[in-house]
């Protein structure tokens, strides 16, 4: 079975409970946790603000976004005439589309809606061509950064802890797509310096117990 993977964060548990009854309602598996610790599924004694978060396996990512979608189609048309993306330019409202991941699910619909009533519908084949442009523009590998990598090899050299928690961050951390895909963050040729500044900083801690065991004798 495949991992959970973070599909959506929420700041309020009104908009937690919404999505994990959908979820439930169409049996597709979840975990729920939240910022300091597993979440209480039941709701209670909810005093706070925290970072809730919905994981699901990366195959039932899609098949979420759908029902989400599908449930916000009924809302539509009683939304106010004064609601901001109304005021959006055509242009603006595809790009929208095209960053679904950005946007919540009414106003990926709605925006579809506004189009279609200005006479400038948006096909699904569209929709779908800009999904798939939009996770190729989002699985670029990011760039680490210049002066971080060299003050990564500072580290690795005077043999501190830092130098192989720097190395360590760049080799393996990961991003997950709107698909649900997880992927490198960082470029290849970055996560080759993170494993020589792991691979320094190691070897230098090493070096430094060998001589205080040394001198010690």
């Amino acid at each position: 079975m495949s991992e959970f993977i973070t599909y959506e964060k929420f700041a309020t548990v009104p908009e937690l409970k919404e999505l994990v009854e959908l979820l439930e309602a169409n049996n597709i598996p979840y975990e729920l946790e939240d910022d300091v610790q597993i979440f209480d599924v039941s709701f209670a004694n909810i005093q706070h603000h925290r970072d809730y978060r919905i994981k699901l396996h990366q195959s039932d990512f899609d098949k979420a976004t759908e029902l989400r979608n599908a449930i916000v189609l009924s809302e539509l048309d009683e939304i106010d005439p004064g609601y901001y993306l109304f005021n959006f330019t055509d242009e603006e409202l595809i790009d929208l589309i095209a960053k679904q991941d950005e946007w919540s699910p009414f106003d990926f619909q709605l925006a579809q809606k506004i189009l279609k009533d200005r006479g400038n519908e948006i096909s699904s084949q569209k929709i779908n061509k800009l999904k798939e442009e939009r996770i190729e523009e989002l699985a670029e590998p990011e760039k680490y950064g210049a002066f971080w990598i060299g003050l990564g090899y500072v580290f690795a050299f005077l043999g501190g802890l830092i130098g192989i928690i720097i190395g360590y961050y760049i080799i393996s951390n990961k991003k997950t797509l709107p698909n649900g895909e997880r992927i490198y963050r960082y470029s290849e040729s970055d996560r080759k310096h993170g494993s020589y500044i792991l691979l320094i900083a190691i070897t230098a801690i090493i070096i430094g117990v060998a001589f205080r065991i040394i001198n010690a004798d």
